[in-house]
């Protein structure tokens, strides 16, 4: 028994050069510096992302998604309010 690969021709297409030609050109792409120093002081502090209630033996419980914003949900943290409360108290003031 052998294996072949199949491959569907009706969803190429051919290569077509770019339009505009930049290579020429040197592109110049936004530095760090060129952002306001509004913006990046927002995207380092913290904030709560999140809220949800979940039920366990001691009744319900309120947990907060605190992290920083625009960064990926794999690093934010999940703690319950009395422990944000401790941690990050400006952030229950508003």
């Amino acid at each position: 028994m052998q294996i072949y690969s199949v491959v569907n021709v009706e969803n190429l297409r051919l290569f077509e050069p770019p339009f505009i030609d930049d290579q020429g050109e040197n592109v110049l792409l936004p530095s760090i510096d060129d952002f306001s120093e509004k913006y990046l002081d927002e995207l380092q502090q913290e904030l709560i992302l999140d809220k949800r209630t979940k039920t366990s033996k001691r009744g319900y419980v309120k947990y907060l998604r605190v992290g920083l914003k625009g960064q990926k949900t794999s690093q934010d943290k999940w703690l319950q309010t009395e422990k944000v409360r401790d941690l990050y108290p400006h952030l229950l003031n508003n």
